[in-house]
C-alpha cells in the first residue's frame, strides 16, 4: 500500500500546485474597475501609434503576474501593455458586472501614471 501512496502522490502534485495559484495570474482575463487615459498602442497603419483612453471594466488578459511585488503586465483589447502596479487586487474583478458594481459605487481610483505604468496610490488600496 506504501508503495502505491508515493505514484499517486507523483500524480496529483501538479494538481494541488496550480490550485494554490494566485489570482490573477499569466493568461487570466480580469476586469478592472478603472479607467485609464493616454494609452498608446499599435496603429493600424504600420510602423506608428495610436494614442487612446480605455474605460473601466474593459477585460483585460494578464501576460505577467507578479503578486509578491503586485505587479502585473496586461494586455488591452486594442493591443496596448499597461503595468499595474500596488494594491490592484482590491480593484480586478473575474466578471464584468461585479466590476461595473464596483466602479458605478467608487468611481475612478487615484492613480499615478508613468508611461504605461500606473499605480494605485496609497488611499485607494484599502
Amino acid at each position: 500500500m506504501k508503495r502505491a501512496t508515493a505514484p499517486l502522490l507523483l500524480l496529483l502534485m501538479p494538481i494541488l500546485l496550480a490550485a494554490e495559484n494566485e489570482w490573477p495570474s499569466k493568461g487570466d482575463t480580469v476586469y478592472v474597475a478603472s479607467s485609464f487615459k493616454k494609452l498608446t498602442g499599435p496603429s493600424p497603419v504600420a510602423g506608428t501609434q495610436m494614442s487612446y483612453d480605455m474605460p473601466p471594466c474593459a477585460a483585460l488578459l494578464v501576460s505577467k503576474s507578479n503578486p509578491k511585488k503586485s505587479k502585473w503586465v496586461t494586455k488591452d483589447p486594442v493591443g496596448g501593455v499597461e503595468t499595474l502596479e500596488g494594491a490592484w487586487l482590491s480593484r480586478m474583478h473575474k466578471s464584468k458586472s461585479e466590476c461595473e458594481a464596483q466602479h458605478a459605487k467608487e468611481g475612478d481610483p487615484k492613480v499615478t501614471q508613468s508611461g504605461s505604468t500606473f499605480k494605485l496610490m496609497s488611499s485607494d488600496a484599502q
